[in-house]
């Protein structure tokens, strides 16, 4: 028996992204990709996750302090939430709209929440151990 093909919706892959940056992107993509059989972008889209998470916290990491106190908290997850939806639009939507129109299954996006909170927590425990190594 054929399972169901299930996908991320791009609504859930940005509540995810909101809350475990591009990390939870980069896996929820390639779940996508893994669906649609294409291994090749798959691991790409991981791998990209990493690089832009690895980027974004170096960024953040380098701005001074004052810097960061004046940014809005909720203002740099919107910009990288917005930028995933968007790129999400652009590489998978069209498999997704077909997938929608034809009666397909998605993924809850209480599933997406607790990837995103796992990516939360990964780079969380990540960060605190290389803080105590290296300051």
């Amino acid at each position: 028996m054929e399972r169901t093909k299930r996908f991320y919706s791009q609504r859930a892959i940005a509540i995810a992204t909101y809350f475990g940056g591009p990390l939870a992107a980069g896996y929820l993509i390639k779940k996508n990709y893994e669906v649609l059989e294409q291994p090749e972008h798959a691991n790409k889209s991981l791998v990209i996750g990493i690089v832009a998470t690895i980027l974004l916290l170096a960024g953040l990491f380098s701005l001074p302090e004052e810097t960061i106190d004046k940014i809005p908290n909720a203002l740099i997850p919107l910009i990288y939430t917005g930028l995933t939806y968007l790129i999400v639009s652009r590489i998978q939507g069209a498999h997704l709209k077909i997938h929608r129109e034809s009666g397909g299954a998605f993924y809850s996006g209480w599933r997406a929440v607790g990837i995103g909170a796992l990516a939360f927590l990964i780079l969380a425990v990540t960060g605190f151990i290389l803080i105590v190594l290296f300051f």
